[in-house]
C-alpha cells in the first residue's frame, strides 16, 4: 500500500490568487469542488457522479491540485488500480478578508469569473436536461418540455406555473405548520426559449 500523504494543518491566513478564482469559472470544476465539500472521493467517483470521464475528471484534479484548491488524503488500491482521494483543505477561511484585499481590477476579474462559471452551469444543465428529458440528482429532479412557441402556448404555461405556485404556497405552509423548522428544497418553475 503506497505511503499516507501527509495531512495539511488548516492555514490561519490563506492568501487567494486571482488564478484560483479563475479556475472556478469552470461549472466542472466547482462541481468537483462542491462534492469534495462533502467528502473525501476519488476521480472515480466523481467521474461517476458527474456522468465524465475519468481522464477529464483527472485532468481538473490536477489543475486544482496545481492552484492548491484541493490536496490529496489518502489512497487505496482497488485491484490493479491505486486509487488516491482528495478533499477541500480550505477550512476556516475568512473570505471577507482575502475579498478585501484584491485589487478592483481582480474583483472585476473574480465577478466574470462568476459569471462564466454560472453561464458554464446553466448551459451544461440545459444541454443534459435536452439530451435526457430530465436530469436526476441526489435530491430532486428537473424535468424538461418543449412546448412550439405561440402566443397563447406562452399564455397557458404561465397558467399552469401560476397553479403550480399557489399549490406550492399552501404546501409550504401546511408543512411549516405540522413540522419543525429543518432542511427544505426548492421548487423552480421557469420557462426559457430553446
Amino acid at each position: 500500500m503506497p505511503p499516507e500523504p501527509p495531512e495539511a494543518s488548516p492555514a490561519r491566513d490563506v492568501a487567494v490568487s486571482v488564478d484560483q478564482l479563475k479556475l472556478l469559472s469552470d461549472p466542472s470544476r466547482l462541481r468537483i469542488l462542491t462534492l469534495l465539500m462533502e467528502r473525501d472521493m476519488s476521480i472515480s467517483d466523481i467521474a461517476r457522479v458527474l456522468s465524465l470521464s475519468p481522464a477529464t475528471v483527472h485532468h481538473h484534479i490536477t489543475q486544482l491540485l496545481d492552484a492548491n484548491l484541493i490536496i490529496p488524503t489518502k489512497s487505496e488500491i482497488r485491484g490493479n488500480l491505486v486509487e488516491k482521494y482528495y478533499r477541500i483543505p480550505a477550512t476556516g477561511i475568512d473570505s471577507s478578508q482575502i475579498w478585501d484585499r484584491l485589487t478592483d481590477p481582480d474583483k472585476v476579474n473574480y465577478r466574470l469569473a462568476v459569471l462564466g462559471m454560472l453561464k458554464g452551469m446553466i448551459n451544461e444543465s440545459i444541454k443534459r436536461i435536452q439530451e435526457r428529458g430530465t436530469v436526476d440528482f441526489e435530491v430532486g429532479r428537473a424535468y424538461f418540455y418543449h412546448v412550439p412557441w405561440r402566443r397563447d402556448s406562452v399564455q397557458q404555461v404561465q397558467e399552469i406555473f401560476d397553479d403550480a405556485r399557489r399549490k406550492l404556497e399552501r404546501l409550504a405552509a401546511k408543512t411549516r405548520a405540522q413540522e419543525s423548522p429543518g432542511d427544505e428544497v426548492m421548487a423552480l418553475l421557469t420557462l426559457l426559449p430553446a
